[in-house]
């Protein structure tokens, strides 16, 4: 199988004749690894034989393996091959890497260099490769070696001493926003260095950290503490510093309110039957707000528990207020937008019950390249004889060699 005809790229030209080595384990580098395959990149993962631990770690599908490794390692084609097995591993990987264009993986700096996946191990290999290494804290400086995951990004990037109640502990987010962000920065760099490549020839190394990530996204919370000296409180589903902007409880459900403008704000105040809070020079800034948001939260709580999410939602919008609703997981599938967007696409597993299993579309939307989530993840070595045999050119007797060997 070329990369032309690779799963997920027979008719997009996005990253069409782009073949990727995919070392990325759990999220990071496997979510950017799939941003690339969707782009129409033959993306070829490569894990020890019997599989890494990211396909069975987490809530498992019927047939063993984890919903996380469904959602993230779809439309790739999927070999074996032990890293620890020595030379015979060693040659393997450098043909592998001779016919790829980027390399990408998400080990800490002493793991990748004990692999031989190093930059200078790769770059021997094919001078002119992409290469994207994504680590907890970054290539260099005292915590380089530090193994880490996106709860130690969150925590140590301030990000969890903003989520949660004032009265409660430092929360980590739910979703490992840390690790999606990350994946789709070392798309965002492998994609400059293609670019670059093509008007120079020359490859380069893209460095991606998740406390690096994380810090980006907080640097303004930084900038109030030192700069301001005051710390962003915790405060749960309220918005900092500007109000109304929270999760009020309605009959059936819970919508969220942020009516933060002096226009909608305004229109809320008509909307819940208390037009003089707008006229109150106490309430004229979202500021002023922020400070006296119990007393607003409970005139807009008074009038969203009189009316189911619907009822609220459409009065909502009809004075134009930004508002929307709480949903749960489950609810999603069913969701009109949802599905007008086509924001969730469905693979067949193979499996008795897994014949629709729902992941994630495309986040991207281009009015002239079509992206498509492509097929279902691969199962260990399952395009080992495409890879070695057709891509490689090795022999029948090598490969089994090979396999007795437990190279591959």
């Amino acid at each position: 199988m070329s990369a032309a005809t690779a799963p997920g790229s027979q008719a997009l030209p996005g990253l069409r004749g782009v073949r990727v080595l995919d070392f990325g384990r759990y999220v990071a580098a496997p979510y950017c690894a799939m941003l690339l395959a969707d782009m129409g990149a033959d993306v070829i993962r490569v894990e020890r034989p019997g599989g890494e631990d990211d396909r069975r770690l987490g809530l498992k599908a019927a047939h063993g393996e984890a919903f996380t490794f469904v959602g993230l390692a779809r439309a790739k084609r999927g070999i074996t091959l032990d890293l620890r097995a020595g030379a015979a591993a060693r040659a393997v990987l450098a043909d592998l890497v001779a016919r790829c264009d980027v390399l990408l993986h998400n080990f800490a700096p002493s793991a990748a260099g004990a692999f031989g996946l190093s930059y200078e191990d790769v770059r021997a290999a094919r001078p002119d490769v992409v290469y994207l290494a994504i680590s907890c804290h970054g290539s260099d400086g005292p915590l380089a070696q530090r193994a880490g995951f996106d709860p130690m990004a969150q925590m140590a990037s301030g990000a969890a001493a903003l989520t949660g109640y004032e009265d409660g502990p430092p929360v980590r987010a739910g979703v490992p926003w840390v690790d999606f962000s990350t994946g789709l920065a070392g798309a965002l760099g492998i994609l400059l260095a293609l670019r670059h490549r093509e008007a120079t020839g020359e490859g380069q190394a893209v460095d991606c950290a998740l406390l690096r990530t994380a810090l980006s996204y907080t640097a303004p919370m930084v900038a109030e503490a030192v700069v301001a000296g005051r710390e962003r409180p915790r405060l749960g589903n309220q918005a900092a510093y500007v109000a109304p902007s929270n999760l009020y409880r309605c009959r059936d459900g819970a919508v969220y309110v942020a009516a933060v403008t002096a226009g909608a704000w305004r229109a809320l105040a008509r909307l819940v039957g208390e037009p003089e809070l707008a006229d109150d020079p106490e309430l004229a800034t979202p500021e002023q707000r922020f400070e006296q948001r119990e007393r607003i939260d409970r005139a807009i709580e008074r009038w969203t528990e009189a009316r189911s999410v619907a009822e609220a939602l459409r009065e909502l919008e009809e004075a134009r207020v930004p508002s929307g609703s709480y949903q749960a997981t489950s609810e999603l599938p069913d969701d009109p937008q949802v599905r007008a967007q086509r924001m969730l696409e469905y693979v067949d597993l193979g499996f008795d019950g897994l014949g629709r299993v729902p992941v994630s579309a495309s986040p991207l939307r281009l009015s002239r390249i079509p992206l498509a989530a492509g097929g279902a993840p691969p199962r260990v070595g399952e395009h080992n004889d495409d890879v070695y045999r057709d891509l490689l050119g090795y022999g029948d007797a090598q490969i089994e060699r090979l396999r007795a060997q437990r190279v591959i």
